[in-house]
């Protein structure tokens, strides 16, 4: 339905087969074939029907053509959110007659071009669309989603593959993902999902994934753990005047990195700066598409106004956000932050740009008689709003920004744990990332010294819930009642503080920077299973304790010594217990204390913000230490 045949071979320069360097100048040591043939593979017979997403498929004999650049020359405005990628995906918008023009350069350096148009009419409803066609890297993460609109409740939906190297297809809701196969040339691999409801209609679609070659280096840097095997995406410097753009991607991102770089090659921030500016973080972007730099310096303009984001971001070298990064993560090694984009979209179609690959820690604990839900609460409401990944709703900046501002708050304080402020200036141009917490230990370790944790039990169960462990025979008897007695007493924060005691030092610093600039605090529960999660014990701003605030304060006097631990710690109010025995659905408001008349948030709602919460909660620097 959606790409059923290459259409046509366009004519560049005025004839049909391209002559080596036609229209452009500048020479190249890779030869170009006398002649070549490029065609776009577009909607079946040149005709789409109105809501339907089409995607163009730029097909060329060179996988190696830079420089892509789509712009739509004629019909209604549609959105091209990967116009310098081969492939291109959108929804038509009306009907009417569509035509584009794709430039680029080609091995030679010559400047080729090709025109395409289609036309669209409004025929049959459109029940279902597969979300959006793209190129991947061979080797690389790739997901795609369904997204249904029959008149009926959706009976079935599943999806096969038509066309292209045989993939492993791993559900996701209505979406799958997969890894794309090694090639050695560009290869189209073609997807179908069929659909119907429980009146009887039905429906399918099909979605193209142009992979293009890609070589891994064997020695390739973050070639372990979940990136084992996996290419990674082409980024590029969101701003290509950055002083550091030429380095940006062998340093901290690239498939070809080999070696770390020091100092010398690209400082942290704070080297330069000890105060960074907006515009000098964004010189050390790295992005897959430009809506993400564009959502990430609107979120540092608005809600860093005490610059304390900034400020932390002194002892990174770069910030990542790329379509596959999940989840989140800081990595020692290059000094780098990798962001998940999902923290940034506010459209439907940003979000369709975005892997959805489910994050590989979902099911950890399924053996385990108990839950630990939390969620972050401003005035006895949810302090963000979570959209169902088959919504196709806008997001504004208010609905995320205080989840992005924790997110930032715990990868950072990962960051200066191991480059803290005070020793930024004492760092040489021949010192690495990790060169100051080898030779003096990071100092979460000194946490752990001064202020250790007791529960051992905890530990063991984190084990299990954070690092996949097979839970033993008493793990998995633990009922909620001694779950909380284990953690309840202890001087955590979070269960996920006995991941390791780095963990243990970014949850405190995200949880006491958070209720202390934002007034967010975090409700932590031990509950049984679903779908009601009865509380057994649950606190709400449990950093508050006065057992707790001296660990929370060694942290952020540390990694932020702008802020005046004594004046914030008498901000952050003593925790309060919520009720137990009842559903965690229904504990949003403490006893005694008024809901929040204007909240929109419903149990369906809450169930979102459950899920993703334990998603994010989930060990966002994973593995990649030094």
């Amino acid at each position: 339905m959606r790409l059923g045949r290459i259409l046509g071979l366009f004519s560049v320069c005025g004839i049909l087969l391209f002559q080596a360097g036609c229209g452009g100048g500048g020479g190249s040591t890779t030869p170009v074939p006398d002649n070549y043939e490029v065609s776009i593979l577009g909607p079946e017979s040149d005709v789409a029907l109105v809501g339907q997403v089409v995607g163009l498929v730029l097909q060329a004999p060179e996988s190696n053509i830079t420089d892509i650049n789509w712009r739509q020359t004629g019909g209604d405005s549609v959105t091209l959110l990967t116009a310098n990628t081969k492939v291109v995906g959108f929804e038509v918008p009306a009907v009417g007659s569509y035509s584009f023009r794709v430039s680029f350069r080609d091995s030679s350096g010559g400047s080729q071009s090709a025109n395409y148009s289609f036309t669209a009419n409004a025929e049959a409803p459109n029940y279902i669309n597969a979300r959006v066609d793209f190129e991947v890297n061979s080797a690389g993460k790739a997901s795609v989603n369904a997204y249904e609109s029959f008149p009926g409740t959706l009976a079935s939906l599943s999806w096969s593959q038509l066309q292209g190297p045989s993939v492993s297809l791993t559900s996701n809701g209505n979406g799958v993902s997969f890894q794309a196969p090694s090639v050695n040339q560009d290869t189209l691999i073609r997807l179908q999902v069929s659909a119907s409801d429980d009146q009887g209609n039905q429906a399918s679609d099909t979605v193209s994934i142009l992979v293009e070659p890609q070589t891994i280096n064997s020695d390739r840097l973050l070639n372990s753990g979940r990136f084992e095997g996996v290419a990674f995406a082409d980024v590029y410097a969101y701003r290509k005047s950055s002083p550091y753009a030429d380095v940006l991607s062998n340093c901290v991102y690239g498939n070809e990195m080999n070696q770390y770089c020091t100092f010398d090659t690209l400082p942290a921030m704070g080297m330069v700066n000890p105060n960074p500016t907006v515009s000098e973080v964004m010189d050390r972007v790295l992005v897959s598409h430009d809506w993400m730099g564009e959502r990430f310096e609107n979120f540092l303009t608005q809600i860093d106004e005490n610059n304390d984001i900034k400020n932390l971001l002194g002892a990174a070298t770069a910030v990542v956000i790329s379509y596959d990064v999940r989840p989140s993560f800081f990595w020692s090694g290059t000094g780098a932050i990798y962001i998940d984009p999902n923290y940034f979209w506010e459209t439907p179609e940003q979000r369709d740009t975005i892997n959805q690959e489910p994050d590989f820690r979902s099911n950890f604990d399924e053996d385990l008689l108990f839950q630990d839900p939390w969620r972050f609460v401003k005035d006895n409401d949810y302090a963000w709003v979570s959209y169902s990944l088959d919504s196709r709703a806008t997001r504004s900046f208010d609905d995320y920004k205080y989840l992005t501002a924790r997110l930032f708050i715990h990868e950072l304080a990962h960051a200066n744990d191991f480059l803290p402020p005070r020793v930024w200036n004492e760092q040489t141009s021949n010192d690495y990332p990790w060169t100051y917490s080898q030779n003096n230990s990071a100092d979460s370790t000194g946490l752990d010294n001064t202020f250790p944790l007791s529960s051992q039990e905890m530990y063991g169960l984190a084990s299990v819930m954070f690092h996949g462990a097979d839970a033993d025979s008493t793990q998995q008897s633990y009922t909620p009642a001694q779950v909380s007695d284990f953690f309840f007493p202890d001087d955590a924060s979070n269960t996920y503080n006995y991941s390791t005691e780095r963990e243990d030092y970014a949850m405190l610093a995200e949880q006491y920077i958070m209720a202390y600039r934002y007034g967010i605090l975090y409700d932590t529960a031990i509950t049984g299973l679903a779908p009601e999660y009865v509380i057994s014990k649950a606190e709400r701003g449990r950093v508050g304790h006065d057992r707790i605030i001296p660990r929370a304060e060694y942290v952020v006097s540390r990694i932020l010594p702008s802020i005046d631990t004594s004046a914030a710690s008498a901000i952050i109010p003593a925790p309060v217990d919520l009720e137990t025995g009842i559903s965690w659905w229904d504990s949003l408001v403490p006893p005694g204390q008024m809901a929040n008349k204007s909240s929109k948030v419903t149990k369906q709602d809450q169930l979102k913000h459950l899920l993703i919460g334990r998603d994010f909660h989930q060990a966002e620097q994973g593995s990649f230490k030094k």
